[in-house]
């Protein structure tokens, strides 16, 4: 309970930073949504907790990392690690109570992925459909060219009262970067789809004038009908991806897709993705414990213990963080195979933290580190041959 008792405070700390860090975009885009759009600080707070468990998941882990190096670098710089050792306690020893805690924050971290992150995703895309529905209704005004939607302008003559239904409408919409439409329609209707979450306008008796950028004038097309979708995700825009489908399927769901897919025989990727993902990520707590005790109970002199370990730390975050992009890139245009491209990381920096344990339990240098103190003695003997040379 001593050495869970020192990383505890440091992983929360590294919890709260990392976190906020993450978030800063994301709260910049709702100070803006404030700002420019007239939303509710109430509506802001639900926004900004639906998006939490999206970070989480992967903010935790690294804390958890943080939490050990600074804990038992503690323990390393006051010798407490070597009074430790001199009772006879192991490094195996030292790890089994970081690994309980490991294996409970992986248990949090895959209770966040398999069920908090997609049910908060599908709750932040009802929670944006209702506040654009809520707007569409209160905030389109007659006779002026209202921007609430990204790259469309729209412009009604004549509002209808409750607002649903317009005459006169002039549509002018730049969403495509190769294509611009400027429609033109007699009356619109306002529709909504619960079910889809999805707003639109059918617009009655009009014409669509269509203009290639790379070229001159204009081609027409006249209609009775027409349906004009709106972006939801494009009026709140908070940085997330666009094709979100997968991430806010309930795991049944998921594993429902994959078959659906398998059968038909269309290559079920982004949901093999989302899946390897949903149980990898739980995984890596568990691999940064062995890492964090293997990084710091490693054979070194005590005044470097700490610095050496930290920037072994951010070199392994580095690392994992790398082949993660790397193989999910690699996984999406399907030049590995999923289970690769998600569990590639955790493979990599478990073998790493599995050398660095082996060392520690055998009181032996690690390669890396006998390299480093090199360095670092050649650096610290460089400018006393100077001053003798000089003499």
């Amino acid at each position: 309970m001593y050495v869970v008792s020192e990383i505890l405070p440091p992983f929360l700390i590294g919890l709260l930073a990392f976190t906020f860090v993450l978030l800063i975009a994301r709260i910049l885009k709702l100070v803006e949504l404030v700002v420019t759009r007239g939303v509710s600080l109430l509506q802001i707070g639900k926004l900004l907790a639906l998006i939490f468990p999206t970070f989480l998941e992967m903010t935790v882990p690294m804390a958890f990392l943080l939490g050990i190096l600074f804990g038992l670098s503690r323990l390393s710089s006051d010798q407490e690690v070597l009074a430790l050792k001199a009772s006879g306690i192991s490094p195996g020893q030292i790890l089994l109570p970081i690994a309980i805690v490991a294996l409970v924050i992986s248990s949090i971290t895959l209770l966040l992925t398999t069920w908090g992150r997609p049910a908060a995703n599908l709750a932040l895309k009802k929670e944006l459909y209702n506040i654009a529905k809520s707007r569409i209704v209160t905030a389109l005004r007659e006779k002026v060219f209202n921007d609430d939607f990204p790259k469309v302008l729209i412009y009604f003559d004549e509002l209808v009262p409750p607002g649903d239904t317009s005459q006169g409408v002039v549509i002018v919409d730049r969403r495509d970067p190769t294509t611009e439409n400027i429609i033109f329609a007699k009356a619109a209707f306002f529709l909504s789809d619960e079910e889809s979450q999805s707003l639109s306008f059918k617009l009655f008796d009009g014409t669509v004038h269509e203009r290639k950028r790379n070229r001159a004038g204009f081609s027409h097309t006249l209609f009775n009908v027409y349906d004009f979708h709106l972006d939801v995700d494009e009026t709140f825009n908070l940085g997330r991806k666009r094709e979100r489908g997968v991430n806010e399927m309930s795991l049944r769901r998921l594993q429902n897709a994959i078959i659906r897919k398998k059968e038909s025989g269309i290559k079920p990727t982004a949901e093999l993705m989302e899946l390897h993902q949903r149980f990898a990520f739980p995984f890596t707590p568990i691999i940064f414990s062995l890492l964090g005790v293997g990084l710091v109970m490693r054979p070194t002199p005590a005044r470097t213990s700490r610095a050496g370990g930290f920037v072994l730390c951010l070199f392994c975050l580095l690392v994992y963080h790398a082949t993660l992009s790397a193989g999910r890139a690699l996984g999406e245009r399907e030049m590995i195979a999923p289970a690769l491209a998600l569990w590639l990381p955790n493979i990599l920096v478990g073998l790493i933290a599995i050398y660095f344990f082996r060392k520690a339990l055998t009181e032996s240098p690690a390669w890396i580190q006998t390299k480093m103190e090199a360095l670092s003695l050649a650096l610290h003997r460089r400018p006393a041959s100077v001053r003798e040379r000089k003499l």
